[in-house]
């Protein structure tokens, strides 16, 4: 009996001791509609939405689908919707807010990784929105049994244009002829005029005639294009952002010829002088960087160094660059101007807004006026500084004090939201609030006071590398045309 009583007493003792102490459990959250990762690590981290104002990320996310954005601002928008990150509070399982993230990654060709994410939505059906994301992305991505088991399921709104027109192009490629054209008819009572829907999905359901051209501007009437063997290159000047993007194939390279470095050479500089605006410019450079890179590999004298250090930055190549900067002599053809415009982008490149690059360009923009490139550039390079500041000297301080610069075209509120957003160490909201106003202004359009309070900011919230993206693609489009 003393036994008996013993065992329970010890058994208390053991419970109570530190190493049987009460484990305390942690419930995860589940998934939400921002929370799947796209791709490689961002470098973003997990709780990069964590205080971002839901209001904030409503405004600014469908202008990534439904805007153009510049390179660097396409960079930004990749990241922040790429990153798998729990969504801001009460705004991470808002279908609508998952569909226009879906839009935005479409809309920058990541057709592959919109499609994953929907698949793991979950209650899919029950939203015509997320539904039409993710039929837009199988259509996209040319999984069209995908596109139709979605159509079948969506419980919202089945009645409506979209899914009508679905539905037609689902059961004409099952072999439900009639069903297709009685749901046809349906469809073309709600088309608008000038529609290519009505003429190319009754060539699919009549198997014969003619269909006429090819139409991009929805991810069904691509998928009938693409069903019907139509030219699709013809009808890329007007297919969707999404559709756009996902058969957007970059420029060909000029040819590199085993041993003849001049003639490549002659035909990287005919390829990239033929560009307009910053993003042809961004793109031929990225095709004519192997070209570029062999051209200093091989110690060759160039034709036009300046040009080809613009091309490698706005590749992304930026040891390159100052591999052909080290190469000018002092006494070379190119101006002072031109040479303190080329120093600030390699130092707005490689994020070092040094004082003695930035008193150059001030001096420059001081000599040349309220009209020179010199002004918006330092504006945009010192942008890029420390928190503490640079050492320019006394005499650029007063010079640059005295600059006018271009005039602010954004929204004040927004640029003092961007700043308090930035102060405060919120990422994801900063980031949003610089694509707005970015997308706002539109590409070519981005006054550099604007640029340059963007820069500051994202410098600020720890987006250093966007920061530097938007500061080197400013001082460049102040040297193409």
């Amino acid at each position: 009996m003393v036994r008996r009583r013993f065992l329970p007493a010890a058994l208390a003792i053991a419970i109570s001791s530190p190493a049987f102490a009460q484990v305390e459990v942690t419930t995860l959250a589940p998934p939400d509609l921002f929370s799947t990762p796209v791709g490689a690590d961002t470098g973003l981290g997990s709780d990069l939405w964590r205080g971002t104002s839901p209001a904030i990320l409503r405004d600014a996310l469908p202008k990534v689908s439904s805007k153009g954005l510049s390179p660097a601002a396409q960079g930004l928008a990749r990241r922040l919707l790429m990153t798998g990150a729990f969504g801001p509070d009460g705004a991470g399982n808002d279908p609508a807010l998952g569909a226009a993230r879906v839009q935005g990654l479409l809309a920058l060709g990541e057709a592959d990784g919109a499609a994953e994410i929907l698949q793991r939505a979950p209650n899919l059906s029950s939203s015509s929105a997320l539904s039409q994301a993710a039929a837009e992305s199988a259509l996209i991505i040319g999984d069209d049994a995908r596109a139709c088991a979605v159509a079948e399921a969506v419980a919202e709104n089945r009645g409506d244009p979209y899914w009508l027109r679905l539905r037609a192009f689902c059961q004409a490629t099952s072999g439900q002829t009639e069903a297709a054209q009685l749901t046809l008819t349906l469809a073309t009572a709600q088309e608008p005029k000038g529609s290519a829907f009505p003429r190319l999905m009754g060539a699919l359901i009549a198997g014969a005639g003619s269909p006429g051209e090819a139409s991009l501007k929805s991810g069904v009437e691509y998928a009938i294009s693409r069903k019907l063997g139509l030219n699709l290159d013809a009808a890329r000047a007007n297919a969707s952002p999404a559709i756009a993007a996902h058969l957007a194939a970059p420029p060909a390279p000029p040819e590199l010829a085993a041993g003849d470095l001049t003639a490549a050479e002659t035909s990287a500089l005919a390829f990239l002088r033929r560009t307009k605006g910053i993003v042809a410019f961004t793109e031929a450079a990225v095709s004519a960087r192997p070209v570029i890179a062999s051209l200093v590999g091989a110690r060759a004298p160039l034709q036009d160094p300046l040009l080809f250090i613009r091309a490698a930055v706005a590749a992304g190549d930026v040891e390159t660059a100052r591999a052909i900067r080290g190469g000018l002599v002092s006494d070379s053809a190119a101006s002072a101007d031109d040479m303190a415009l080329i120093d600030a982008l390699i130092a707005a490149a490689a994020g070092q807004a040094d004082g003695p690059t930035l008193d150059r360009l001030v001096e420059r923009g001081a000599q040349g006026g309220a009209k020179s490139s010199a002004q918006p550039a330092a504006m945009i390079l010192w942008a890029l500084a420390p928190a503490d500041g640079v050492s320019m000297s006394a005499q650029a301080r007063g010079e640059f004090a005295a600059f006018e610069g271009p005039r602010s075209s954004a929204s004040p509120a927004r640029l003092a939201a961007l700043d308090q957003a930035s102060a405060a160490g919120l990422k994801g909201e900063t980031g949003l609030l610089a694509l707005s106003i970015a997308a706002d202004a539109g590409i070519g359009n981005f006054a550099s006071a604007d640029r340059a309070r963007v820069v500051r900011a994202l410098n600020r919230a720890g987006l250093t590398a966007d920061a530097r993206a938007f500061a080197a693609e400013g001082v460049l489009s102040l040297q193409i045309k």
